[in-house]
């Protein structure tokens, strides 16, 4: 009798742990009822975020393909090579111009994550949008001297990128910096300077891409001979014009030609 008593017990134990209304995730304890529930709208959520994933997976493999088409036929490269980043979410390039003053073009474009449906939210939160970097390096002298960049303040990234790139300069190590603010096509930049034209020069260009799209830096750096800037471009036609005006490749800059200055 004890050892049937003992065998029963044990069932009826093992017994009510199957088949318990609550179960335990990660310490959490919920009932199988609303595990279920869960489930479900889990399930049916996912249709249209597989539908949208889908759908904006065309469009942007369609608007990286644009914006390189339109940023190869500004340049002409004579080599080109390219890095995806993350398949949709954007690439980096650099382009061997090699012709008048312009040796090389590097650009970096991002684009949110349109195609990740639940994202969406933090998308619109955080205005999260396009992102062009452009870096031009020239093989002759800019044509002004001194260093200049000009930023939105209010973008972190860019601020820190800036920061960054003045350090590496040696600008901020100077005294005879210039720290102020502009107001660049409506909107009020800021900007760290040293004489000799620069800073004309990279409000100038500032200028000219805020038709193209939202400006956030252009940095004119004549001791590495090289022009940044980047933005958000209205369009990937608008990305290729705005690389073109950089390099100084369409006449509406020129800040390079064979060491002469074009500052305006």
């Amino acid at each position: 009798m004890g050892l049937s008593f003992d065998i029963g017990e044990s069932r009826a134990a093992e017994c009510k742990r199957e088949c318990s209304l609550v179960v335990e995730i990660f310490g959490f304890e919920i009932t199988r009822e609303a595990l279920l529930r869960a489930l479900i709208i889990l399930v049916f959520a996912s249709m249209p975020s597989v539908a949208w994933f889908f759908k904006m997976r065309r469009k942007m493999l369609e608007y990286t393909v644009a914006t390189i088409r339109a940023i190869e036929s500004a340049v002409a490269p004579r080599d080109q090579r390219y890095w995806l980043h993350g398949y949709l979410v954007g690439f980096a390039a650099k382009y061997w111009v090699r012709r008048g003053p312009v040796d090389k073009v590097y650009v970096n474009f991002t684009m949110p994550p349109y195609h990740a449906f639940f994202y969406l939210p933090v998308i619109a939160l955080f205005r999260k949008r396009e992102r062009l970097d452009i870096a031009v390096e020239y093989s002759k002298p800019l044509g002004v001297r001194g260093e200049a960049h000009v930023f939105d303040p209010r973008r972190r990234s860019v601020r820190v990128m800036v920061e960054r790139d003045v350090r590496e300069t040696g600008l901020s190590k100077r005294g005879d910096v210039e720290k102020g603010s502009i107001v660049v096509a409506g909107k009020r930049m800021a900007y760290y300077a040293r004489g000799g034209g620069a800073l004309e020069a990279a409000v100038r260009i500032a200028e000219g891409l805020a038709r193209l799209g939202e400006v956030y830096r252009v940095s004119v750096v004549p001791s590495r001979r090289m022009i940044m800037a980047t933005l958000t471009p209205s369009s990937p036609k608008a990305a290729g014009e705005a690389v073109k005006l950089v390099a100084g490749l369409g006449g509406e800059v020129g800040v390079a030609r064979g060491g002469e200055a074009s500052t305006g």
